[in-house]
């Protein structure tokens, strides 16, 4: 007989959303160091760099890519919004000078 975890929907979209996260900002520094390491000027327009896109095509991609990111992003904050304020709370106590109330 095969044991079957009960799924726990909050925790299961923290864990895709925290995946996504890495592969999205992955993606997007991997064609921002594309980019940046591509040739530029007048000829390096039609030049094809990698997997037969240009340059500005491959500008395209990673506008796009960071576009997906920012939304995933922004995802990660709404579902732990939570935890984010507590860390807030805790770091701001933390360096709370304590005469500095009284």
């Amino acid at each position: 007989m095969k044991f079957r975890r009960s799924i726990n929907p909050k925790a299961y979209a923290q864990a895709v959303v925290a995946i996504a996260l890495l592969v999205s900002w992955s993606l997007v520094a991997l064609t921002g160091f594309l980019l940046w390491f591509a040739p530029r000027g007048a000829g390096a327009r039609r030049l094809l760099l990698f997997l037969g896109l240009t340059r500005h095509e491959w500008g395209d991609v990673h506008f796009l890519f960071s576009v997906i990111a920012l939304g995933i992003t922004v995802m990660h904050l709404v579902i732990d919004w939570r935890a984010l304020k507590g860390v807030l709370h805790y770091l701001i106590s933390v360096h709370r000078h304590p005469n500095l109330l009284e």
